[in-house]
């Protein structure tokens, strides 16, 4: 580092204070303490002490015992009740050194005794030990108001950050309630008519009821994974746990899925585990988790393959890990940090490419995360992307609050 470097100014030197009836015991303190490097001020007595130390407090108060009108003690018991000078040490600086009169010392809120006649060494290494202990309690307390304001403002601010959660969480549900109903009423009315239409229709009024009844399908799944997810954030998903086979499910849903693979020309390659595949989960949750990741890879990928691999790991417990990888558009990094964020999609050009809500993945990882698993990803641009499951073989049962 080159040039002149800042440096912090020289703290102040500390003040103090000696009180003693004793011209000439006054004085020597005091020159001893001045040519230490600290500011000295005098009283020659309890009541002038008191008065001195209420206008210009110090930072420690060297205080002989006996005094006349009022003894030193006396004058260490009203700083003590005071909240503005109860904080500055005192230092007893007296020939009573009984031990009766050194308790009495200590119970009028003294620190520490100085036996008469003085030592200077010992006197300035007790004042500067007590100075040091002084500004280390000083700054312990400055912390520890500050921490007790952050915590203070902390707790008002999770208070607010809940209460506002609990209101989103109502507001989605009341809103998805109200919209569900109509919804699949809608959707009825429009398989009626469609119905009634027959082969009379031209193809475009049919293609327009296929239309109708597609937007209608996205409104009610957003619906859906809106419910969904305000349950997860209030935690309010209870799990219902039974024993199935995880590679017969994976089976099922590759057969599922075939129509939406064919329509981007896509290959699906199923590679069960060798070993036994049945998982204690909740069968509806891990379905809907699996098609999600099947769905959105048939859906990013054209003319590709698309592979499922399950298999059993030993790792702190005993897990079943399914991967699901296509060969399909793939994502930067930027675009992974991101990913699992609700309402989030890669990029506005592939939401309105390929549609979607931006909650499925956030709910399959939250899902996942419920039964005491987790749903990660690994990506590249233009060479694919890889979804790993990790469920529990046994999911603990969980009561939702």
């Amino acid at each position: 580092m080159t040039g002149e470097q800042a440096s912090s100014p020289d703290p102040l030197p500390a003040r103090i204070l000696v009180v003693d009836d004793i011209l000439n015991n006054r004085k020597v303190l005091c020159q001893m303490l001045t040519a230490a490097g600290y500011e000295v001020d005098s009283a020659p007595d309890g009541p002038e002490a008191l008065k001195f130390v209420q206008a210009e407090p110090p930072d420690l108060v060297l205080l002989d015992v006996n005094m006349p009108e009022m003894d030193g003690f006396e004058v260490c018991r009203r700083l003590k009740q005071s909240a503005a000078t109860r904080d500055i040490p005192v230092i007893f600086i007296t020939a009573r050194t009984d031990t009766e009169s050194v308790v009495q010392g200590f119970d009028a809120g003294g620190v520490d005794y100085v036996a008469k006649p003085i030592q200077i060494q010992e006197v300035l290494m007790r004042v500067a030990t007590h100075l040091q202990v002084n500004r280390l309690a000083q700054s312990l307390r400055c912390q520890n108001e500050v921490l007790a304001r952050e915590m203070v403002r902390r707790e008002a601010a999770e208070s607010a950050a809940r209460k506002a959660n609990d209101a989103k969480s109502q507001f989605l549900s009341f809103i998805s309630h109200e919209m569900r109903t109509p919804l699949s009423s809608i959707l009825g009315f429009i398989d009626l008519v469609r119905e009634d239409l027959g082969d009379q229709a031209s193809a475009e009024c049919l293609d327009g009821v296929t239309r109708i009844r597609s937007s209608g399908e996205f409104l009610l799944g957003l619906v859906n994974h809106l419910l969904d997810l305000a349950k997860i954030e209030a935690g309010r998903m209870p799990l219902v746990l039974e024993d199935f086979d995880l590679g017969k499910l994976l089976q099922d849903l590759a057969c599922e899925t075939q129509p939406l693979l064919a329509k981007n020309g896509n290959r699906l390659e199923v590679i069960p585990g060798t070993v036994e595949t049945t998982i204690r989960a909740d069968l509806t949750k891990t379905r809907e988790v699996l098609l999600n990741l099947l769905s959105n890879a048939a859906k990013f990928t054209q003319h590709g393959t698309i592979t499922v691999t399950l298999e059993r790991t030993q790792a702190e417990m005993p897990a079943f890990r399914i991967e699901v990888s296509d060969t399909g558009i793939g994502m930067t990094p930027e675009q992974l940090q991101r990913l699992f964020e609700p309402y989030v999609q890669a990029t506005a050009a592939t939401g309105k490419k390929y549609g979607g809500t931006g909650l499925g993945l956030a709910i399959s990882r939250r899902l996942c995360q419920l039964m005491g698993g987790d749903l990660t990803v690994r990506s590249r641009p233009n060479e694919g992307t890889t979804f790993t499951v990790q469920l529990p073989v046994c999911v603990a049962a969980s009561t939702p609050a």
